[in-house]
């Protein structure tokens, strides 16, 4: 019975952890997705008011370069999100001309994914021209570190009902080992006195009267034969 025991839950243990761990995968790729999309969806948005208010400077004459009120709605931008590293108005030929982050103003933007996620829209005039892009980046170490997080609790999720599991299982199989084995050793005698299993008690005697039925007819039988030849 131990090795039975032992023979269950080696089977079952694996099944269950795999199963587990699988479904803590999947949850967290699909929080993951999620989130990222959340990210994007937030920096996107950010974009496009930027893209609106300059596409409306735009369309009163007022040229890209020249719209200095675009620096106080980037910072403000910034500053409503912490994890925003920069919101910039980069010009038609890759020229930062605003930026919340006053150290990247008159450089060249250059994508930078290692360090920070992005997102653009673009600044389109009156007569259909791209006159500039509007730039947000998002601090690379903020998602990975929300990441992290999230997976740590994932983690401990899986975990604790990995440990619930493991204990539930172990409990089943032993009282089902258990059960199993009273079931096998727990013996009866039948009304003619053999030892048999408990469960197979009342069949056992079922079969023994009817052995004796058939018996008592046969012996009925063969005394009447006899009587008969006897008066022959």
């Amino acid at each position: 019975m131990r090795r039975l025991g032992l023979t269950l839950l080696l089977v079952l243990l694996p099944l269950i952890a795999a199963s587990l761990l699988l479904g803590g995968y999947l949850n967290y790729a699909s929080v993951r997705n999620t989130y990222l999309e959340m990210v994007g969806h937030r920096m996107e948005t950010v974009a496009r008011r930027i893209a609106s208010d300059a596409q409306m400077a735009l369309s009163m004459g007022l040229p890209l370069a020249g719209q200095d009120a675009l620096e106080r709605a980037l910072v403000r931008e910034s500053e409503a999100d912490p994890d925003l590293a920069s919101v910039d108005v980069v010009s038609s030929t890759g020229r930062i001309l605003f930026s919340s982050d006053e150290s990247r103003r008159g450089i060249d933007d250059a994508p930078d994914r290692a360090i920070a996620e992005r997102r653009t829209v673009p600044i389109i005039s009156a007569f259909e021209t791209a006159e500039g892009t509007v730039v947000v980046r998002a601090r690379r170490s903020a998602i990975d570190a929300a990441l992290t997080r999230l997976e740590g609790t994932i983690g401990v999720a899986v975990g604790l009902a990995l440990a619930i599991a493991a204990l539930a299982v172990a409990l089943v199989v032993l009282l089902a080992v258990r059960i199993l084995y009273r079931r096998l050793t727990e013996r009866g005698e039948t009304s003619a006195g053999r030892a048999v299993p408990a469960e197979m008690l009342a069949v056992v005697d079922e079969v023994d009267e009817a052995h004796r039925a058939i018996a008592a007819r046969l012996a009925a039988t063969g005394a009447e034969r006899t009587s008969a030849h006897a008066s022959l």
